[in-house]
């Protein structure tokens, strides 16, 4: 008896995350493989350095980690935020780079998704470069971010902030 119903090898569903942000028509997919944990953090006391080309440092399980917004990356408005965050730790995924987790800021609750390769466009939304492909998801446009391109620029955002913690100030 033949198994038809049964997907054939490279053809299993992916199984990722929804990730919910606040980005304009579009929401974001993560796959499972790189999620290393969904938690609250606490943001550090003054400023907080959610723009465009800033990231915020915060502690999770005894690590300093970059935190940052995709909203203010893509030259949106950040979500208003309090003390406590909710956000993705993603693990790293470049040797290269000495950035071994990451963590993107959330707005709201994630939900489990299984995406057929089928779903994928590779086109990315309006070509950015932080997109690799999307999938329409209950009739959503879900973006699959392109991880490399967002780690380097998490990595230059991280190093640029040590870099003016370490240079004295100019007066």
């Amino acid at each position: 008896m033949a198994q038809q119903d049964q997907p054939q090898a490279g053809e299993a569903p992916i199984r990722a995350v929804r990730l919910p942000t606040q980005l304009t028509d579009l929401e974001l997919l993560i796959p499972y493989a790189l999620i290393a944990e969904i938690t609250d953090v606490s943001l550090p006391e003054g400023s907080i350095g959610l723009g465009r080309n800033e990231a915020t440092i915060v502690n999770w399980r005894g690590q300093r980690v970059p935190l940052v917004s995709l909203e203010a990356m893509n030259g949106e408005a950040v979500p208003t935020i309090g003390r406590r965050v909710r956000c993705a730790m993603l693990y790293g995924t470049d040797p290269e780079r000495a950035l071994p987790y990451y963590a993107l800021l959330l707005s709201g609750v994630p939900r489990s998704e299984s995406v057929e390769r089928r779903q994928i466009e590779t086109a990315g939304p309006q070509d950015n470069p932080l997109w690799q492909a999307v999938v329409r998801l209950d009739g959503r446009l879900t973006a699959i971010p392109n991880i490399r391109v967002l780690e380097e620029r998490i990595d230059q955002m991280r190093l640029g902030e040590e870099e003016s913690r370490e240079s004295p100030a100019i007066e």
